[in-house]
């Protein structure tokens, strides 16, 4: 740990001795907040931890703070009985400033931190683990709280913490703060999203084409070019080589998709043939979602898309771009075993893969 790093948390562990009592876990939860004002994929991965403190704690009242671009990705989870909105300016893409001040600002002074406040929450989770994290529970003034050691810091204000391992998942990593607070029957390590049975209508009815003359559906294919940073994508260009040889085989069927930043995208992909629909910037995350449940294959970058594939247990081609350095790393943090297959850079081989060979790939998986 770094100089910097060391009187940081000094400092952290100083305010939460002042402000707060190191207390024990509390004989009877009655209340927990857990706190993921992250990303979408980043919350996806996560989800299990809502059934697990559920079975834990069958009668408290679970609550999990998101960030308002996140409330509809957990909406109608039965685990949760309820969603805040925490739009807390760290660790996400989606708010613009994010340095010391707005931070400490926000923990000081927002009206979402004095709402946290009011709930008196015995249980506090920071499943991130970091100093802002931790901060803001002990202004929310919950007595108990856990975070994570050798991440983003703040342990230092924690009385219980989950040791960070690069190499575990990130979604397994998450389970064990249920297994701090005594939790022994684990749910399934794979992301958890509730769709009522019109929004599975819907998602069903946008899968539209079939081949005349056959009796069965073409194979349906959701591609996501989107994601993040341009050095963390497979590149547009691989992804048109791509579309464009998928679609000469006429029993598949392509949908993209994406948020409004990615609609350019998109036309570019939907322009390579009338086998594909651009839906890119269209949809809501639950329509999304929806679409995604009644496909056969996604093909993405490391984003949102893989984790909703992974829900429905979608198979699904995750693509990593020239940043990523090891596929396998990248799996064991993110991956999900059976549905869920990574390319990219690893060991001798330092080149993203080809069209070719990403083809080769969905051939296989869809045996066409």
């Amino acid at each position: 740990m770094s100089a910097k790093r060391i009187v940081v948390e000094a400092i952290v562990w100083l305010v939460s001795r002042m402000l707060s009592k190191h207390n024990n876990v509390p004989e009877k939860v009655q209340s927990i907040f857990i706190l993921r004002n992250n990303d979408l994929g980043d919350l996806l991965i996560v989800t299990p931890l809502f059934e697990a403190l559920r079975r834990r704690f069958p009668d408290a009242y679970i609550v999990a703070g998101v960030g308002q671009w996140n409330v509809e990705t957990i909406k109608l989870n039965p685990y949760l009985s309820e969603i805040l909105s925490v739009n807390a300016p760290w660790n996400n893409k989606f708010i613009s400033n994010q340095n010391w001040w707005d931070a400490l600002n926000y923990i000081a002074f927002s009206p979402e931190t004095q709402e946290l406040e009011k709930r008196h929450f015995d249980v506090g989770i920071d499943v991130l683990g970091s100093y802002f994290g931790s901060l803001l529970m002990v202004r929310a003034g919950i007595p108990y709280r856990l975070g994570v050691r050798g991440y983003a810091g703040g342990h230092s204000a924690v009385q219980q913490y989950v040791e960070f391992n690069e190499w575990q998942h990130v979604g397994r990593a998450a389970l064990g703060f249920a297994e701090l607070l005594g939790a022994t029957e684990l749910p399934k390590c794979r992301p958890q999203i509730f769709l009522s049975q019109s929004e599975r209508q819907a998602g069903e009815r946008r899968w539209s084409r079939r081949v005349e003359g056959a009796d069965r559906r073409p194979k349906r294919i959701v591609i996501g070019p989107g994601g993040g940073f341009a050095e963390k994508c497979w590149p547009l260009e691989n992804y048109a080589a791509l579309v464009k040889i998928l679609t000469a085989i006429d029993h598949l069927e392509v949908i993209i998709v994406g948020g409004k930043q990615d609609r350019e995208a998109g036309r570019e992909l939907a322009a390579i043939s009338s086998l594909v629909q651009n839906l890119a910037g269209d949809l809501t995350i639950r329509e999304t979602f929806a679409l995604v449940a009644a496909a056969d294959l996604a093909i993405c970058n490391s984003s949102m898309l893989m984790h909703a594939a992974a829900a429905f247990s979608i198979p699904t081609v995750v693509l990593l771009g020239d940043c990523f350095t090891s596929a396998k790393l990248h799996t064991a943090q993110w991956g999900y075993d059976g549905t869920c297959h990574i390319f990219g850079k690893e060991g001798e081989r330092q080149e993203i893969y080809t069209p070719t060979e990403v083809m080769s790939i969905v051939c296989k998986l869809l045996e066409i």
